[in-house]
């Protein structure tokens, strides 16, 4: 009887490593949820709205970006553990607007290595999806 436990034990810890801890030792720590970088000489105030794939908003948070600043929103754990270990998609519509006047958006399938990236500059303002690995 002890060697079953012994044999379930090494299966499931064998499972564990493969399966959870191989992977991110192989690509690494999830992205941030979002970036966002300011490359202009002048600071800005940025907006960020992303919402489900219901239309309904989950998250929206505003900054003062100062000049070369960059700032990384982290991952909630949940959408991690939702994207990878139940490999849900998570459709999300991605908002951001610059200065109260121009607007990007973007529509991003979240998983743990992939993030909206928004990008300041003196002559454009733009949002583009970056990935680590893709599928």
């Amino acid at each position: 009887m002890k060697t079953a436990y012994k044999i379930a034990g090494g299966l499931i810890i064998s499972f564990l490593f493969l399966y959870v801890i191989l992977p991110f030792l192989i690509v690494g720590t999830p992205t941030p949820f979002y970036q966002i970088k300011n490359t202009d000489t002048v600071g800005h105030k940025i907006t960020v709205e992303i919402f489900d794939p219901q239309n309904q908003s989950i998250h929206k948070n505003e900054f003062y970006l100062g000049p070369e600043e960059t700032i990384k929103k982290p991952k909630p754990p949940v959408l991690i553990a939702k994207t990878y270990f139940l490999d849900e998609e998570c459709g999300c519509h991605v908002k951001s607007t610059l200065d109260d006047n121009s607007s990007v958006s973007l529509t991003i399938d979240y998983n743990p290595w992939n993030e909206p990236y928004i990008s300041i500059s003196e002559n454009e303002f733009a949002m583009k999806e970056h990935s680590i690995c893709s599928e």
